[in-house]
């Protein structure tokens, strides 16, 4: 796999640089990047021009928006975990 990364856009005072990633990467390793890296610029295409955006693409955003609940809820239980420790520390 040869990864490439080049900035599309410059950043303005509320933006931040975009950043593509291409070339010579199969449909597999892209899907995987999107998932776990969530692609901004297919984010930005979805807001845009979400007709634009292939089958491919959009299974990458919705497996990236699958894996961030799962993180969030499972953050969330952390969370919820050690305040119930603190708390029963504190109660006892």
């Amino acid at each position: 796999m040869v990864l490439a990364c080049s900035m599309i856009i410059e950043p303005g005072p509320n933006t931040n640089p975009i950043f593509v990633v291409s070339l010579s990467m199969t449909e597999n390793e892209r899907l995987i990047i999107t998932t776990i890296w969530n692609d901004m610029t297919l984010r930005l295409k979805l807001e845009d021009d979400p007709y634009s955006l292939t089958q491919s693409e959009l299974n990458g955003l919705q497996q990236n928006d699958r894996l961030n609940a799962q993180t969030h809820a499972l953050t969330q239980e952390v969370l919820n975990q050690r305040l119930l420790q603190i708390t029963a520390k504190h109660h006892v």
